[in-house]
């Protein structure tokens, strides 16, 4: 086989394509021009890698609030799931579908099944199935910590949101692994939503991928995706916190102190004592 460096390209940068391409093809796997990203990817400047919209009206006040919103949910849901499905119950439900397993390929080989007994088998095997699932999408404390360091980079005014699995996992300290883990469950409870991208590589002219992924675009559509007690609770808790927000008016600055109205004393000579003194201030040098 002839090696031609191509110009500008490292030698080593060939001779690592070179034996990609030749591991690639003795496994079936082709390399090239034609390979490409994972499914359901756009390019990072196709409007369908973009899902961002502002949150509340991007100000960092709603932005806030909105974040502090979500993590509450997510808090209340997993108590809520480990109260609702408690690990006891879960391995006793993975114990019986064991048991109901055996015994269905136990009438499988001796071929003398009772009448009516392997349906009613499929049937509980089929609700523990459905039990266990539930369980699989519980949310953990880790992903609490993962929500939390995604939200971190949420930018308020434009809901642009794009770090990358070791920046999130690194923001919530736990492992790469973890991160998608959690992500996973996330995204079954609703509470987040992705898009995969991609970006064109610096193959340009060689035998080697001209793409490749990049980090996720994430954003919100819990509306659509959230079970319905818990659109509401997260409403209920958003509503409160913007309405906290709007409790103050706009002229007054948030570090500044609210106003106390002071009585008016009831004594006309005191007030005029009062009055005279407040026109004095004003002037006042120190």
């Amino acid at each position: 086989m002839s090696f031609i460096q191509e110009p500008g390209a490292p030698v080593s940068r060939q001779i690592r394509n070179l034996i990609r391409n030749a591991s690639a093809t003795l496994a079936g796997r082709p390399r090239g021009r034609d390979r490409e990203v994972r499914r359901n990817s756009y390019d990072v400047d196709d409007g369908r890698a973009q899902p961002w919209r502002p949150i509340g009206d991007g100000s960092a006040g709603q932005g806030i609030a909105h974040r502090e919103s979500l993590l509450q949910t997510a808090e209340e849901l997993r108590l809520q799931g480990w109260k609702d499905l408690p690990a006891r119950e879960i391995r006793a439900a993975r114990d019986r579908r064991d048991m109901l397993a055996a015994e269905l390929d136990g009438f499988a080989a001796a071929g003398n099944a009772p009448i009516g007994r392997p349906a009613t088998i499929r049937q509980e095997m089929g609700r523990l199935d459905a039990l266990l699932a539930r369980a699989r999408d519980r949310l953990r404390r880790v992903d609490l910590d993962v929500l939390a360091g995604l939200l971190h980079w949420l930018d308020f005014k434009t809901g642009r949101l794009f770090p990358s699995m070791e920046t999130i996992a690194s923001a919530a300290g736990c492992h790469r692994n973890s991160v998608i883990g959690a992500l996973r469950r996330l995204s079954a409870n609703g509470l987040i939503s992705w898009v995969r991208r991609s970006i064109a590589t610096d193959n340009v002219g060689q035998f080697a991928p001209q793409r490749e992924q990049t980090s996720n675009a994430y954003y919100f559509e819990h509306r659509q995706r959230m079970a319905p007690r818990v659109w509401q609770r997260y409403c209920q808790i958003l509503a409160a916190k913007v309405r906290r927000l709007g409790a103050r008016p706009a002229s007054v600055p948030a570090e500044a102190p609210s106003e106390v109205a002071m009585p008016v004393p009831s004594d006309p000579g005191l007030r005029a004592a009062l009055s005279r003194l407040g026109a004095l201030i004003p002037n006042a040098s120190t």
